[in-house]
């Protein structure tokens, strides 16, 4: 999953002022950066890069470019950690994965009218009283949009945590500890940071992780997460 984004210029490392940060790319159709948000690796920044056009936000795409799905997030971590637990557990779904970078519609609305082609929508906000009633406005202004009227609307907060991220963990640690008493020297504790160390030792990067993670994660777990070379999120 982060392959194909490092392959398909959505994503990239940099440093911002000496911090090294991660930025997720929106393109338009022709495949040209329009937007482009930096996120700390391991601090707290969160900014855009200044002239981003917010109506080409972060969006991982399907594998098939004829899929009438798409997925919303408030961010894009939250987008690659649903595509991350897709991968680990295995269930069948195959739609675009649009990041509203924060909680206005404008990107989705734009999203949409380049893509009349869209019969759904699944709102995946932060499971909290705000991402909530984000939701639910989201989509009442869908169903009262002619445009948008078409089109079916769900709302799907995540079923632990606050947001997918948190859900993630959540899956990572519940799989740390199901394998746990079958741990031998091969499954001990792999840091978030020997992970990033072993990562860039692998690309001679600094690394593909998207946001710094301090909790271990299990050699068995590591094993899921880079299923056929790719990082599902850690």
């Amino acid at each position: 999953m982060i392959s194909r984004c490092f392959r398909d210029g959505l994503f990239y490392e940099a440093r911002y002022h000496g911090e090294p940060v991660c930025v997720f790319v929106g393109k338009d159709e022709a495949g040209k950066a329009k937007s482009a948000c930096m996120r700390s690796i391991a601090g707290s920044l969160r900014k855009d890069v200044y002239g981003s056009d917010k109506e080409y936000s972060f969006c991982y795409p399907p594998r098939n470019p004829d899929s009438r799905h798409v997925a919303v997030f408030e961010a894009p971590i939250d987008a690659l950690s649903h595509a991350a637990l897709q991968e680990l557990e295995g269930w069948k779904w195959d739609g675009y994965r649009l990041s509203l970078g924060g909680t206005s519609h404008v990107a989705l609305i734009a999203f949409l009218k380049r893509r009349p082609e869209i019969r759904r929508v699944s709102l995946y906000m932060d499971n909290d009283l705000g991402g909530l009633k984000n939701a639910r406005r989201i989509k009442a202004m869908l169903h009262e949009d002619q445009r948008f009227r078409h089109i079916r609307v769900g709302i799907n907060p995540p079923r632990t945590g606050k947001d997918y991220n948190e859900m993630l963990l959540h899956v990572a640690e519940h799989m740390k500890g199901r394998h746990s008493v079958a741990a031998s020297a091969e499954n001990e504790a792999l840091s978030c940071e020997s992970m990033l160390r072993w990562e860039r030792q692998r690309h001679n990067k600094l690394g593909k992780y998207i946001e710094s993670i301090s909790r271990s994660v299990s050699t068995e777990v590591k094993k899921y997460a880079w299923f056929n070379a790719h990082i599902w999120g850690l």
